[in-house]
This record gives structure tokens, C-alpha cells and sequence, in this order.
């Protein structure tokens, strides 16, 4: 058989290479349509203003826009923005941002006196913090419940009520379960939750921690099985991936305290397992080379 004079006859491709070149794209497509889906999902279903309240009387009421701006689980407070909005005869001639008489609001914080709004006086917001019932340790999977009181008096008499709540925080779900109303005052217990982002970056963390450990240990295994001895490069694999591990586990959202659920079920058994393993080889190699 005669060889090609102008170089070897190119092979044609078989069709599995060929397929390979259209699932690609098409699996990145697909993944980042699930993604861009369920990012809109979580945005629509945060996206809420929950109104606590009775309904307007005629001659107006006083509006208490709520925004939680802050959860802070390590030291168990709420950040609020709380803006106060008068609305009929409460409002100095039509002007929403102007009282037509002093407003004086009492609400459930702890560190705050109640606010004082003069009358004919333009009215900003404030920041309120309020308590929360929780333990962060539980993360992911912990919960709060807090109580938020608004009670407003106009020129030292009640005044009806509407309280407006809305959820800023992007690490956390901030919902109403309940509300209590009466002359001059309107209440809720909101249920703080962690965001579904929260919970899926937790769950692929945990998840990492347990493939690394187990990765480092088969390495391990097979290193000792074969009676490699010392081999360095891959002690030095294992080391890093010891101290990586913790970065990667700091980088937890809120960044909860070590002793935390995620800890006792993933990060501390990961440890232990590289530790153990590049411990093992060590031992072996050196006996070997003894």
C-alpha cells in the first residue's frame, strides 16, 4: 500500500466526539435558565409588603412603613428603618411628610425611647433594633421570632394605625405570622427564616467539605496500598486542603460561630479525615524508608 504523498488522510470524527460539542453548550444553557428561573422565583417571593392594620377611617390615619434592613443573628437584633407617614387630618395640609400635630411613636425596642415627630416639621426616617428569639448555632436551619410593637399618639391622644412591612435583607426571609391591633397601636410577631440562597449555598458546602475529606483519604489509601513511601506533592495536597477548608467554611453567610450545626455535621469530620490521612501516610512512608 502506497502511502499519502501530501501528509496522513485525516479520519473522520466519530459521532460521539461530534455530540459532545452540542451537549456542552447546551447543558450550560440549560443550567444557567434553572438558575436565572430560580433567582426570579426567590426575587418575586421577597419582593411582598405585608399592611398590618385596620382600614383607613375617614379622617385618615398614621402610616408606619417598616423596613428590615439588617439581621443580625450573632447578636440577635433586628435592624429596622421606620418611616411615619401622616396621611388625612394628620397630615399638615395634604403634605404625607409633614405632621399636622406632634406624633409620638412607641414601639418594641429595647434601646430606643419612643420617637418624637413636632408638628408642622418635615419627618425622617430612623432606625429602630429590635430582639429576636433564636439560636445561631442551628445554621442553616435556624429560626427567630420577633415581636414589633407600633403604638402612635397625635397631640397626646391615639391615633389609628396601619403598619407596612417590607424584607431588604437578601440573607434572610422576613415574614408576619400574626398581628394584634387595638385603639392606637398595631403589633405582629414576624418569623425570620434564611433565604433559599442561604440554604443552598450552605447544603453545597457541606457538601464539598465531605467530598474533600473523602477525596484526601482515598488519595490516602491508595498511597498506602502501593507503598509509595513519601510522596511530598501529595502531602502538600493534603495540608493545603486541611487549611483551605477553613477559609471555605468562614466563608459561610453571616459567617455563624464554630460549634454551629454545619460544623459538628460536615466540617469537623472533614478535618478529622485529611488530618487522619496525611498522618497515615506519613507514618508509612517513614516506615517504609526506615
Amino acid at each position: 500500500m502506497v502511502a499519502p504523498i501530501f501528509g496522513a488522510v485525516s479520519t473522520p470524527r466519530s459521532p460521539r466526539r461530534i455530540w459532545l460539542y452540542f451537549a456542552v453548550p447546551i447543558g450550560v444553557a440549560v443550567a444557567v435558565t434553572i438558575g436565572a428561573l430560580g433567582f426570579f422565583a426567590e426575587f418575586s417571593s421577597r419582593n411582598v409588603e405585608y399592611t398590618i392594620g385596620a382600614d383607613v377611617p375617614a379622617t385618615g390615619a398614621v402610616s408606619v412603613e417598616v423596613t428590615v434592613q439588617r439581621i443580625d443573628a450573632a447578636t440577635r437584633e433586628m435592624v429596622l428603618q421606620v418611616l411615619v407617614v401622616p396621611n388625612g387630618s394628620f397630615a399638615d395640609q395634604g403634605q404625607p411628610e409633614v405632621p399636622a400635630q406632634e406624633l409620638v411613636l412607641d414601639t418594641s425596642s429595647l434601646t430606643s425611647a419612643p420617637l418624637t415627630f413636632r408638628a408642622h416639621e418635615r419627618i425622617t426616617a430612623r432606625e429602630l433594633r429590635i430582639p429576636m428569639d433564636g439560636v445561631v448555632s442551628f445554621f442553616p436551619f435556624d429560626r427567630y421570632n420577633a415581636d414589633l410593637y407600633v403604638g402612635v399618639d397625635a397631640a397626646g391622644a391615639p391615633a389609628p394605625v396601619r403598619l407596612f412591612v417590607t424584607d431588604h435583607d437578601p440573607g434572610f426571609v422576613t415574614q408576619p405570622i400574626s398581628q394584634q391591633t387595638g385603639e392606637g397601636f398595631v403589633g405582629s410577631q414576624l418569623h425570620v427564616t434564611r433565604s433559599r440562597s442561604t440554604y443552598i449555598l450552605a447544603w453545597f458546602q457541606g457538601i464539598v467539605m465531605w467530598l474533600l475529606g473523602l477525596s484526601v483519604l482515598a488519595g490516602a489509601l491508595y498511597i498506602v496500598r502501593h507503598r509509595l513511601g513519601l510522596v511530598w506533592p501529595a502531602l502538600g495536597w493534603m495540608a493545603a486542603t486541611l487549611f483551605a477548608l477553613v477559609g471555605f467554611r468562614n466563608a459561610a453567610p453571616g459567617l455563624p460561630p464554630i460549634g454551629s450545626l454545619i460544623d459538628y455535621c460536615a466540617f469537623f469530620w472533614a478535618e478529622a479525615i485529611i488530618t487522619l490521612s496525611l498522618v497515615l501516610v506519613l507514618v508509612k512512608g517513614v516506615r517504609q524508608k526506615a
